[in-house]
């Protein structure tokens, strides 16, 4: 129409993980006129499902995937032009930057990505800086575990260097058979749909965490998210973890933290250590922090949003952080966050670190009817046998994200999810392992 004003174009990476699009889509575009890649799964329905939840928001091309998926992205940016790439998943950081870059548009210096993508870069970028880590070492094969153990110590875990939701990670104590732990590490990690392929994995020294909080229910790590835009960082919030299930799952987080200012201030120290060491200069940033008897330690840096970010920092401030990092990677004023409003709990209950089957799962309305719950979605069924052993997201029975002005009763949510009134489970059969 004459006199309409055109909306600036912005590129969308879409990638394995929550949030669902309704949490951003809308945002996104009411600003900005938004073009979505997406990369199809060769599940014919799965992949016409997809596309048509994107169709409902905007106009989309199926391109990532393929043999060179950044060259797909700025052969097609080129042509489109747009004025930023965004994505959030873990599994497009690298793609997003590197377009970016490429296109002259705002993006993470060139410096840091090989340490947004490998934990072993990023253990020795963190340690060039003198920033508080852990004992590291490189590990690509049998011998050079054995002589990692002796280089780091134990305890120590041993992770992928490259991986996401902790998949193929071990903690490692003395007497423990380091052959058959390879062997077992590699293996899954090799047959990991979200692996690499490759046999790189990083032992650090187990860092032993100390209780901060008032309430043994939370954890001795947390998180802080932070957006940092042309090298200036502004850390949003604290937020604290739910203690982790066998084999490092993860069980969910509460926003903001319940620590004090002192504490809290330490931390957010620790964070700006991180990201100044790691050079990230455009990006959404969540650094995940032990909490030591010697003060705060990094654990790892993402160039990304943490679990439920999106939900929890809109029903905790009013805030809306998708807009905000559009802003961050069109080059435009990012708006402050405002005063706490309420808490906000995400909360992904793990299924046992056994064999089992499920035997009792709770309705989407039975959870929505829980005190404070606003989101619910449920990813198993009676009968199924959660895959635990392959991290968080294959061991989570359920995702649920609640607010409410008392933090006490998200706690006590927490302790319901984790109730048998909830999930049940009974042993597995044994011709069924």
């Amino acid at each position: 129409m004459p006199g309409e004003t055109k909306l600036p174009r912005l590129v969308f990476l879409d990638g394995p993980g929550p949030p669902p699009p309704r949490w951003y889509m809308p945002s996104l575009t009411a600003r900005y006129d938004v073009h979505v890649l997406w990369a199809p799964t060769g599940d014919r329905e799965k992949d016409e499902a997809h596309a048509r939840v994107i169709s409902q928001f905007c106009e989309h091309s199926p391109l990532l995937g393929g043999s060179d998926p950044l060259g797909s992205i700025i052969e097609f940016c080129r042509e489109w032009q747009p004025e930023g790439i965004l994505g959030f998943s873990e599994l497009v950081v690298s793609e997003t930057h590197a377009a970016a870059l490429e296109l002259g548009l705002p993006a993470n210096s060139p410096s840091s990505l090989p340490a947004l993508r490998s934990k072993e870069e990023q253990r020795m970028a963190l340690a060039k800086a003198g920033a508080p880590i852990p004992r590291f070492s490189a590990v690509r094969c049998l011998s050079e575990l054995v002589s990692a153990v002796a280089e780091v110590g134990l305890p120590a875990i041993l992770k992928p260097s490259v991986g996401v939701s902790s998949v193929a990670t071990y903690q490692i104590t003395p007497g423990i058979d380091l052959t058959e732990l390879w062997e077992n590490a590699t293996r899954r990690y090799k047959t990991d749909p979200r692996g690499n392929g490759s046999a790189d994995f990083v032992l650090e020294e187990m860092l032993i965490g100390q209780q901060w909080h008032d309430d043994p229910r939370l954890a001795h790590y947390v998180s802080v998210e932070s957006l940092v835009q042309n090298g200036s960082i502004n850390h949003l919030v604290v937020t604290d973890k739910f203690p982790l299930s066998e084999s490092f799952r993860e069980n969910g987080n509460l926003m903001p933290s319940t620590l004090p200012e002192q504490r809290v201030d330490a931390i957010l120290g620790c964070a700006t250590e991180a990201i100044d060491a790691i050079g990230i200069t455009n990006s959404m940033v969540h650094t995940e922090i032990m909490l030591t008897a010697d003060g705060p330690r990094i654990i790892e840096v993402n160039s990304r949003l943490g679990g439920a970010v999106i939900e929890m920092l809109h029903l905790c401030f009013d805030y809306d952080v998708v807009a905000a990092m559009a802003a961050v990677a069109t080059g435009r004023e990012v708006a402050p966050l405002g005063p706490r409003l309420r808490s906000s709990g995400q909360y992904i209950p793990q299924s046992p670190a056994r064999d089992v089957t499920v035997s009792k799962v709770p309705t989407v309305d039975e959870l929505l009817a829980l005190d404070g719950v606003v989101e619910a979605e449920v990813f198993c069924k009676v009968g199924e046998s959660p895959e635990w052993q392959r991290g968080t997201s294959a061991g989570r029975l359920a995702r649920v994200i609640a607010a409410s002005e008392s933090v006490n009763r998200l706690l006590d949510l927490s302790d319901i999810l984790k109730s048998d009134e909830v999930f049940s489970y009974l042993p597995m059969l044994e011709e069924a392992r």
